[in-house]
């Protein structure tokens, strides 16, 4: 299954018969190793873990652990500036055609940093393709496929954008503003600076890694010195990230952190049926149809919809925020925040999608059950 993010496609009436047990019942009754190996990393380390369950048809059932907490957000940030592009597309400063030269897209992409999510998106295009446009980069280069290179490339076109009074609008106030991805690899390992240690975590900076990033983009000796120090294997080369614990810091230091209160309220203001929300109609609609998941039979089989954006960076971030309805079910959304998991443990929740199957089950069961789950355990 294709857990990163997507479109989904409305199921058809002859499927409204389903019931939640006869759709997958291991994910329904909790029962994978996939939930099993996140339940026990909640175990071991309770402070490094946040989760939101809200059943939107009975918002007092809400469930909070760890609610206000920072966590660093990886990709989830996207959605935000998502946001922000519907909002000028809605208001006309930005048109639905404009293009994206492909030769500027490229001079964004950093190998080797984003598991060839950028790659892939571009794979979808003919050999040969000039230019795109700029909804496909931001819906599904961005959000689909999770291209660091599409998102960097749509921070720069919005520069400056009124972040506060976005945040105001949302209602944020432990949310940092989106910063580029791409620039942290960079201040982790670069061919000036080389692998970054843990005494010098605290030298670092956005700023400094802003700078790595604009003349990656723009100086074309030093694009070239940087994309051959990464192009060599081994290690203690260019190709490799400093130590797990050095990788954690950065996160925790020089990347966008949010709570989980403040994303619940994200989205709630993308799906919450609030005529009066802070959201536009519009905006609602471009958000959560870049959102949605397609190609994928498990959703279209047992959701009406579905659509979530994953954040995952080495060095032990994962972060999920996802909105469920399935056939016979009520919406349900859900925010889930995961930081310094230890290396060996994080490469097999991403592997087995832990926190995917996390956001099923409490799809599944309509938030039931979480409270007991978590109280065993903290």
């Amino acid at each position: 299954m294709r857990w990163m993010t997507g479109i989904v496609v409305l199921v058809g009436a002859s499927l409204l018969s389903a019931t939640v047990a006869q759709a997958q019942p291991a994910v329904a009754s909790g029962a994978t190793s996939a939930l099993n190996l996140l339940w026990e990393q909640v175990d071991a380390q309770p402070g490094d873990f946040g989760l939101a369950c809200v059943p939107l048809d009975d918002p007092a059932a809400t469930y909070l652990y760890n609610a206000y907490s920072p966590f660093p957000l990886a990709s989830v940030t996207k959605i935000l500036i998502f946001i922000a592009y519907a909002e000028r597309l809605e208001a006309g400063r930005i048109s639905l055609d404009e293009r994206v030269e492909t030769s500027r897209l490229d001079l964004y992409n950093l190998p080797r940093t984003d598991r060839g999510a950028h790659d892939r998106f571009m794979s979808i295009y003919p050999e040969g393709t000039t230019s795109i446009s700029l909804w496909d980069l931001a819906a599904t280069g961005m959000i689909q496929y999770s291209s660091n290179a599409a998102s960097d490339y749509l921070l720069d076109r919005l520069y400056p954008t009124d972040w506060d009074a976005i945040y105001a609008e949302l209602g944020l106030s432990e949310t940092s503003h989106p910063n580029s991805l791409t620039m942290i690899p960079l201040l982790m390992n670069n061919h000036e600076t080389g692998k970054a240690t843990l005494d010098e975590v605290d030298d670092l900076s956005a700023e400094q890694g802003e700078r790595y990033l604009d003349l990656y983009i723009g100086n074309g000796q030093w694009r070239q010195d940087e994309i051959a120090y990464r192009s060599q294997s081994g290690r203690g080369t260019g190709s490799q990230f400093p130590e797990w614990d050095v990788q954690s810091a950065i996160l925790e230091q020089q990347t966008a952190t949010g709570s989980v209160a403040d994303w619940v309220k994200v989205m709630e203001a993308i799906y919450a049926d609030d005529l009066d929300g802070p959201l536009s109609y519009s905006v609602k609609a471009m958000t959560r149809a870049a959102l949605r998941w397609h190609e994928s039979d498990f959703i279209n089989q047992y959701y009406v919809e579905y659509g979530s954006k994953l954040g995952f960076y080495s060095g032990g971030t994962l972060a999920l925020v996802a909105y469920g309805r399935p056939i016979g079910g009520s919406p349900v959304i859900s925010v889930t925040f995961f930081r310094n998991i230890p290396r060996q443990t994080y490469n097999q929740m991403v592997r087995e999608d832990s926190v995917g199957d996390l956001a099923h089950w409490l799809n599944f069961n309509d938030c039931a059950g979480l409270g007991a789950m978590i109280d065993s355990m903290t």
